[in-house]
């Protein structure tokens, strides 16, 4: 019985895209986040308004068309405010700065601000990422360090 060398070579080439497209995806779950620059605009009675800028390193081979991304800072588990990103694209092997604006609670922000204590902050979120038909939901964290921490809740 002789095998057909064109069905083989169909199941190697599919074989191979979903390896690929596993370890795109693979490498995606691993987006790196953070928070690189962070000014205050104005502080009023509804809140304090930030500048923020977001950094997503992309290590996958791919380039990622990334839809729209929710997001969340929390103060020692408390949510301080909540933003969204437009959608961009972040180059194979990259890195993309995306600038949004950010509202802060003020309650939970005076909270801190006074005290030489730095607190525990985090950032989470949702990323989508479109892929040729098809749409992936990313969960992200990204915990500053103490120093981008101090500098975020002071406003420096």
């Amino acid at each position: 019985m002789q095998k057909n060398p064109k069905i083989i070579m169909i199941i190697a080439i599919v074989g191979a895209i979903g390896a690929f497209g596993y370890f795109q995806y693979v490498s995606v779950t691993h987006l790196h986040v953070a928070i690189v620059d962070s000014k205050i605009v104005e502080r009023t009675n509804d809140g304090t308004l930030y500048n923020m800028q977001l950094e997503f390193k992309n290590p996958s081979l791919m380039i990622l068309n990334v839809g729209k991304t929710d997001f969340v800072i929390s103060v020692e588990d408390q949510d301080l405010g909540s933003g969204i990103l437009e959608p961009s694209t972040i180059p194979a092997m990259g890195k993309t700065v995306e600038k949004t604006p950010f509202l802060a609670d003020n309650a939970i922000l005076d909270k801190y601000n006074k005290n030489d204590n730095t607190p525990s902050i985090k950032l989470t979120g949702t990323t989508k990422y479109d892929f040729f038909f098809a749409s992936i939901n990313i969960p992200f964290t990204y915990y500053p360090t103490q120093e981008e921490a101090r500098e975020f809740i002071h406003g420096r």
